[in-house]
């Protein structure tokens, strides 16, 4: 009887704050990488942290889960999404019309635009049309692959940023697509700014959000309702601050 009632209780707290049993045990389930700073990355204690750690953390307060964090290849999280083990991604994933055709999205809290990094001394490329028949380091299934192989490069698999840089500046590779909010952060953080260059931006600008298999419309829908409070409130734009020092929630 005693534990009927608790759960009787349960539930109507719930009711009261507005929270929809959205995941399994109060626990929602974030997969990402763990290597793409500044997004999501390990700091020089070992604790994972970035932007989408601390962006996931803000939603789970909201919506009243413990967020569990599974790290794993770039490669990995979307059959772990198709087998369950993992409620949601939560990696810089920008909406495609591609994926929009098998998973939801929440309300978009990243814009930004793809942009054509070269050596610095490399004059032959300077445009996206210049990457037919160069070699491109990109992760071999992200939408950055994509634009790159639209425009005719052959593609060398490199998953890490730093390390498709690396690529580059070593001549194993012509040139990396990538967001340009992470290379600026890379700059940054590795205070090189004068080995590689930005060739060309992309006119488009890219809406990043977090991924949801069809079908959890209430877990969509609780999700997307959070990050409108915390675009609402300015929680996403001082999280942005914080690792981009610009707000990366506005188009």
């Amino acid at each position: 009887m005693k534990k009927i009632i608790g759960v009787i209780l349960s539930i109507a707290i719930i009711a009261v704050l507005g929270i929809s049993a959205v995941a399994e045990g109060n626990v929602l389930k974030v997969g990402m990488e763990g290597t793409y700073a500044p997004y999501t990355y390990h700091d020089d204690t070992g604790a994972l942290t970035g932007f989408e750690v601390d962006v996931a953390t803000a939603i789970g307060e909201k919506i009243g889960y413990e967020v569990e964090f599974v790290e794993g290849a770039w490669d990995s999280l979307f059959p772990a999404l198709d087998a369950g083990t993992i409620d949601v991604i939560m990696n810089q994933v920008t909406i495609t019309e591609a994926r929009l055709e098998t998973y939801d999205f929440s309300t978009p809290y990243v814009y930004t635009r793809p942009v054509l990094i070269v050596a610095a001394d490399n004059e032959d490329i300077t445009t996206f049309d210049d990457l037919a028949g160069k070699k491109a380091a990109e992760g071999l299934t992200s939408n950055y692959n994509a634009i790159a192989q639209s425009y005719g490069a052959e593609i060398i698999g490199q998953d890490v940023f730093a390390l498709a840089v690396e690529l580059v500046k070593g001549g194993e590779a012509d040139a990396v697509v990538n967001d340009e909010l992470t290379y600026a952060y890379w700059q940054v953080t590795t205070g090189d700014f004068d080995s590689t260059k930005i060739a060309a931006k992309s006119e488009d600008a890219t809406s990043s959000a977090v991924v949801i298999l069809k079908g959890r419309d209430e877990l969509r829908d609780a999700i997307s309702g959070a990050i409108d409070e915390l675009l609402a409130d300015g929680t996403i734009a001082e999280i942005s601050r914080k690792y981009f020092s610009i707000d990366v929630s506005q188009k």
